[in-house]
């Protein structure tokens, strides 16, 4: 195709300084943001400054990538080229009668075919304008001639002995000028073969009228056995010999009782259809009795557009598909132009152009554009919910992890987060199906720690395992595909950073993160790292948002006393933050390692090393100090490097605690018996 033709596909188009600006025809496009021009070997460059793809623009204008190249005449070979298995394309030569090449069909992947004809310069791609029927010199002197609807059927009838034609350009183009070129020959006897479709009956009634107006006796032959568009090369393939072929055309069969039905249009708006949220951000449109569904995944709003990836499967056997998916693409729902586009491929590459597949596009469209303004809950009076019938929280180690919502781990570099995160998920998958993300290790280290923590009783089945590469924003649509087909209930995420899409610090990446982990509509486990500077075990690394987007945040912080070689770590869980419940205490747990296992227990972090006990706040460290004898206020701080006044004040407002005549602080009576859920209660407090 010339540059010409190529600017003339599209509208509004203006010169530049350095090529030309159109309107695009993916999106709704009010500044001509489509820029046009010439590069190396003046191929012509289109580029959509809106970021629309450029397959999109093909589509949508009709246009192949081989029409951004110029029509440069290209050597004509002097025979046809061999082919071999590897070939995509097969050659098929049309003669005059003094052995001329006129132009030649060229078929290429699927059912594509072109056209083009030789010049003394080169190809050029395009019929030559002379129409004659195929393989024309070899139907001279022949008294029984078959008429089928292409190329490679003609050339199969030639392999089982039978002379035959057909003319260019397929079903519905047989012209005068074939008409005339068998007139002259006159052969005696002409047959004409449909394929097995409404419209290959359509073809072969016209042909056999337009001979028989012209004086040749022609006769229509329906092939029984074929499948719906079978033709003549299925007939012979399913054992059909020249014999019975002859037999056929002494006899047809009556057409009506042979060749498939019309095929009407199937109007996709009215054909039944399940519609399906899938979860957030995703949606299913099915057509249950045609073997189309339409999968929406990753939609969001971009300035007033709905976008998303838009995946299209079908069962179609005629189909031309990608392991059952027809196609696979990113789109903006809301452009009239791009769905239109997307219909037209879908028509193409489907083998059902009757269908009305832009009517499926509106359906799918309106839809997820309802679901969306109408959201995924429904509004009604607070009082009128269901109060929560499960226990929100397994409790494991003492430690408690949310069924439903997102829970955060974070902490230094090297706190056995991920070694603690397997071992929770593990005895998560006791109760429901597991699956441990993993962002930034690999699966064997994994797998040893997962024998190590459980031996013979390690969860095989309900503790899945996948490495993530990349964002979760790109992986939540295969996480979220599993998610569904093996019910996984809850999912660890090691860890967060490089889960990230962009600088921990933004607070839409944050946001972003969160958006699609609410996508999987399961609980989870997050692990994080400490920030910079102050305080920097009160929140994870990176965005407020982190924090604030949790429902449960716990810092981990391991003990620095430990020795090189020592087969113990011991860590001090605070929590930080609980939208739930009550927080906890500061939890104590303590890994040993022998050679073949690894054991996790809670111990009291008040009376292990020096370094945990900083993690404690301070009434828990006089608990511990006078739990095996009383001591006065000015021990306790001595003892905590603390205020005495701060101690004091402790003493006074919590119920824990009593003071004798001489002033000795000690526990009660009633916190030496009392539950843990009193002492949550009182911590609660401060």
């Amino acid at each position: 195709m010339t540059f010409e033709e190529l600017l003339s596909r599209f509208d509004a188009v203006r010169s530049t300084g350095s090529g030309y600006s159109a309107k695009c025809p993916v999106h709704e496009d009010r500044v001509s943001s489509l820029s046009i021009s010439q590069g190396d070997e003046d191929r012509a460059l289109i580029h959509c400054h809106a970021g629309c793809p450029l397959d999109d623009i093909l589509l949508d204008r009709n246009l192949t990538l081989s029409d951004l190249f110029p029509d440069d005449p290209v050597p004509v070979p002097t025979q046809a080229p061999v082919l071999t298995s590897a070939s995509t394309q097969i050659w098929y030569d049309y003669y005059d009668l003094e052995g001329m090449l006129l132009h030649q069909v060229v078929k290429g992947a699927g059912k594509q075919f072109r056209q083009r004809h030789p010049t003394p310069e080169g190809w050029v791609w395009k019929a030559s304008g002379r129409r004659v029927p195929y393989r024309w010199p070899e139907l001279v002197g022949q008294n029984e001639v078959f008429i089928c609807e292409g190329e490679k059927d003609v050339d199969c009838l030639f392999d089982h002995g039978l002379v035959a034609t057909c003319n260019l350009g397929g079903a519905s183009k047989w012209r005068a000028e074939e008409t005339a070129a068998l007139l002259d020959l006159h052969p005696a006897q002409v047959y004409v073969i449909p394929d097995n479709d409404a419209p290959g009956r359509k073809h072969g009634d016209s042909v056999v009228d337009q001979l028989t107006a012209a004086g040749l006796t022609a006769t229509l032959v329906p092939l029984p056995g074929l499948q719906p568009h079978g033709d003549a090369s299925d007939w012979f393939a399913a054992g059909g010999t020249a014999e019975s072929l002859r037999a056929l055309a002494d006899d047809p069969p009556d057409p009506e009782t042979v060749i498939s039905p019309d095929v009407e249009a199937v109007d996709m708006l009215t054909a039944p259809q399940e519609f399906t949220r899938e979860g957030e951000d995703a949606y299913r449109l099915d057509y249950p009795t045609l073997g189309v569904s339409f999968s929406v995944a990753h939609l969001h709003r971009h300035h007033d557009d709905l976008k998303c990836e838009l995946t299209v499967d079908t069962t179609l056997p005629q189909a031309r598909t990608v392991n059952g998916t027809l196609l696979w693409t990113a789109t903006n729902l809301s452009a009239a132009r791009t769905r239109a586009g997307l219909a037209k491929g879908l028509a193409a590459r489907s083998g059902e152009a009757k269908w009305d597949w832009l009517g499926a596009l509106e359906t799918l469209s309106v839809r997820v554009a309802r679901a969306e303004s109408e959201g995924s809950s429904e509004i009604k009076p607070l009082a009128d919910f269901d109060l929560p019938t499960d226990d929100p929280a397994w409790t494991i180690a003492g430690l408690p992890i949310l069924k439903d919502h997102p829970t955060i781990l974070f902490g230094d570099g090297g706190a056995a987060k991920s070694y603690l995160a397997l071992y929770l998920a593990g005895t998560i998958a006791r109760d429901i199906p597991v699956l441990f993300a993993d962002f930034e290790y690999e699966p064997e280290a994994h797998r040893d720690r997962l024998q190590r923590l459980f031996g013979a009783e390690m969860p095989r089945e309900r503790l899945h395992y996948v490495r993530c590469s990349q964002p979760l924003v790109n992986e939540v649509g295969r996480l979220q595909k599993h998610i569904l087909e093996h019910g996984i209930g809850f999912i660890v995420v090691d860890s967060i950073v490089f889960a990230l899409n962009g600088p921990p610090e933004s607070a839409e990446v944050a946001a972003g993160f969160f958006r699609a982990l609410r996508t999987l509509n399961v609980g989870s486990l997050g692990l994080a790292h400490t920030t910079k500077g102050d305080n920097s075990d009160q929140k994870p690394f990176g965005s407020v948002f982190f924090a604030n987007g949790a429902r449960s945040v716990f810092h981990v912080k391991r003990n620095d006393d430990e020795g090189a070689g020592s087969n113990t770590v011991e860590l001090a869980l605070s929590h930080r933050k609980a939208n739930t419940g009550r927080r906890i205490p500061t939890l104590g747990l303590r890994l040993r390692f022998t050679p073949t296992r690894t054991r996790i227990d809670p111990f009291d972090v008040a009376s292990g090393s020096d370094d945990l006990a900083t993690a404690l706040p301070i009434w828990q460290r006089v608990k511990s100090l006078v739990s095996t004898a009383p001591m006065s206020i000015d021990d306790l701080a001595s003892a905590l490097g603390a205020n005495p006044h701060s101690v004091s004040r402790i003493v006074r407002r919590m119920d824990l605690f009593t003071r004798d005549s001489a002033g000795l602080v000690s526990l009660t009576a009633d916190t030496l018996t009392s539950s843990s859920s009193s002492l949550e209660a009182n911590e609660a407090r401060f």
